[in-house]
C-alpha cells in the first residue's frame, strides 16, 4: 500500500472511506461525511490563522487530507 504523500485527496478520501467499514450501501454517505469534515477543517485552519497554511487552503496529497481530518 502506497503512502499518503503520492495519493491525490479525493483518492484519500475514499480510501479512508473505506479502511472505516462503511458497508458498500453507505460508502457514499461515507465520502460525503468525510469531504465535509475536510471542507470544515479547511474553514477553521483559514479562520484561526492570519496567514494560512496553503495545504489547508487547497490540499494537494493525501497525507495533508490525512492531517485536516
Amino acid at each position: 500500500m502506497s503512502t499518503g504523500i503520492g495519493i491525490s485527496p479525493a483518492v484519500m478520501i475514499n480510501r479512508m472511506a473505506y479502511e472505516n467499514g462503511a458497508p458498500e450501501n453507505a460508502a457514499l454517505a461515507e465520502v460525503a461525511r468525510l469531504r465535509m469534515r475536510l471542507a470544515q477543517a479547511q474553514v477553521e485552519e483559514t479562520a484561526k490563522a492570519s496567514d494560512p497554511d496553503p495545504a489547508a487552503l487547497l490540499p494537494a496529497n493525501g497525507a495533508e487530507v490525512d492531517r485536516l481530518i
